[in-house]
């Protein structure tokens, strides 16, 4: 839709934030106590999310640490064998991502 100049484009601007306010006419904002109280209810609400995903990050951890902590103390050599093929792993992708990176330059 191409407008011819710019006072064509700002009276259907104008138009349409119009037809816009008709729309949203009848809406009225909620009252200062009415608003106090959902701000309070939402901080709650955010607190209590933030508490829970604590108690979720710190059960995870904990799960993770008893299970390295059990391998290592049952089966060290796996437990080491473990750490190196990830590290291995770890410098293979990066070598192959910079043969990659280096062929797409070139």
């Amino acid at each position: 839709m191409r407008f011819k100049s710019d006072e064509e484009l700002l009276g259907k601007l104008s138009a349409e934030l119009d037809h816009l306010d008709m729309l949203y006419a009848d809406v009225t904002p909620p009252s200062l106590p009415e608003l106090e109280q959902l701000i309070a209810g939402e901080a709650i609400r955010r607190r209590k999310r933030r508490r829970k995903e604590l108690l979720l990050f710190l059960l995870v951890a904990l799960v993770l640490v008893t299970i390295v902590i059990s391998i290592l103390s049952t089966a060290p050599v796996l437990y080491w064998s473990l750490q190196a093929v990830f590290i291995l792993s770890a410098l293979g992708s990066l070598g192959a991502a910079r043969i990659r990176h280096g062929r797409e330059e070139s």
